[in-house]
């Protein structure tokens, strides 16, 4: 049991040593999810209708999970890994969701504050706020002590990528500013942030911000003395079963194991070596994806997200990981912005996106009980219209399918 301000904060037992055996060790213990667990002739036709998707968005590979009343009902991955091995995709792959982290982010806010550790109109910066120690103390614009969590988590704190781009994307302007060697890391990007001025007044505006939601995950290591990656696996992922979600690593080497390669196939796809080398990279390794965390970090399986989903859907045919009363808090704002949903209604479709250079995501919950997910490990000039386009496909198959099965892959070994 951790202390933070005298407080007691528990941990679940359940997620003590989830994944701290190696990933051989793992995949031993558990019967991992495949292509033929979801080969069923009723689902022929969207088994069709997705090689046709990728392979007209120009995708290299892609992993899609359904779930229908809170079963995992299919899980399946097309095309590949990478193109060098030629692996086909399985849905035991794992894929960078990039601002579906968000999601993720918003629940455990939600988690903490129904356990009582924070309030939704608490200050984040200033000598009561809940960032008071370094890196926090340069602040330049006084508007920023304004800045409380629910600015955060709606996107209205103030900052506008208007002013200089996204922080998290310009890693080699930020270095150069801090005169930092090598990619800054989020301790440079808040230092750079809090010394510029503040161009909205906190709370008046909304404007995107991935910055944003990586201080929210510094408030959630503040408020629980945990770091922001341990507390979501041990408080959210862990009870229900999901120990193979991490925040993903900056270098193509550095990949998981059974993680996907990414690829951004646009026009200009090449950047400089975001560590200064001067070498030109694949847009899709040139951003410090360990810094954006909190908003764009994690790599996940299709039906692991899916996993997540059931637990947070409001529905009454599996347990939620939250009340009743957050999740409606976070749908019914006092803004009007949904916390960590792109969009969400009540009695109508939520859903969230997440897209980087070589990952397109996408995650929609419908009001029948029906859910699913699509991760992408490619970027390309059609990948604008990724999101219109698979969700009318997924519109028009999962209506015409009549026979759902019975069973549930969510009852395999991976999830016990």
């Amino acid at each position: 049991m951790l202390l933070y301000l005298g407080v007691p904060f528990s941990i679940s037992e359940s997620g003590q040593a989830a994944w701290g055996n190696s990933y051989k060790d793992y995949v031993r213990s558990v019967e991992l999810l495949t292509n033929e667990h979801s080969a069923l002739a009723d689902f022929t036709p969207i088994d069709q209708a997705m090689n046709q998707f990728i392979q007209r968005q120009g995708i290299v590979g892609a992993s899609l999970g359904i779930v229908k009343d809170g079963k995992l009902v299919y899980a399946k991955g097309f095309g590949l890994t990478d193109q060098e091995t030629e692996q086909a995709v399985q849905p035991h792959h794992l894929f960078r969701i990039g601002s579906v982290s968000k999601l993720i982010t918003a629940v455990a806010i939600m988690k903490l504050r129904e356990e009582g550790y924070l309030q939704m109109d608490e200050p984040v910066f200033g000598e009561t706020g809940i960032l008071n120690t370094e890196p926090y103390q340069g602040i330049k614009d006084k508007k920023h002590y304004k800045v409380t969590v629910e600015h955060l988590l709606n996107h209205t704190g103030g900052w506008s990528k208007r002013s200089f781009g996204d922080p998290l994307f310009i890693p080699l302007r930020i270095a150069d500013a801090m005169e930092t060697e090598g990619t800054p890391d989020l301790d440079n990007i808040i230092k750079f942030i809090l010394s510029k001025n503040l161009p909205y007044r906190p709370g008046t505006r909304y404007d995107y911000s991935n910055f944003g939601y990586c201080l929210l995950g510094r408030v959630i290591e503040a408020k629980s003395g945990m770091s922001y990656e341990d507390f979501v696996k041990t408080e959210i992922l862990s009870p229900l079963g999901i120990t193979n979600m991490h925040l993903a690593k900056n270098r193509p080497e550095d990949r998981f194991e059974n993680e996907v390669s990414y690829y951004d196939l646009s026009s200009n796809n090449m950047r400089p070596d975001m560590y200064g080398s001067g070498e030109l990279v694949s847009n899709a390794y040139s951003f410090n994806i360990e810094a954006l965390s909190a908003a764009g970090g994690w790599v996940a399986t299709s039906a692991d997200l899916m996993k997540f989903l059931v637990a947070v859907d409001g529905f009454k045919n599996s347990p939620d990981i939250l009340s009743n009363e957050s999740l409606l808090d976070m749908i019914e704002t006092k803004g009007g912005r949904p916390y960590g949903w792109r969009s969400a209604k009540v009695g109508g479709t939520w859903w969230r996106t997440g897209t980087l250079a070589g990952t397109s995501a996408l995650v929609k919950r419908h009001q029948d009980g029906t859910s699913w997910v699509i991760l992408a490990n490619t970027s390309n000039h059609r990948s604008r219209y990724f999101t219109g386009r698979i969700s009318y496909i997924m519109q028009k198959e999962l209506s015409q399918l009549d026979n759902w099965p019975e069973h549930d892959l969510f009852s395999l070994s991976y999830y016990q």
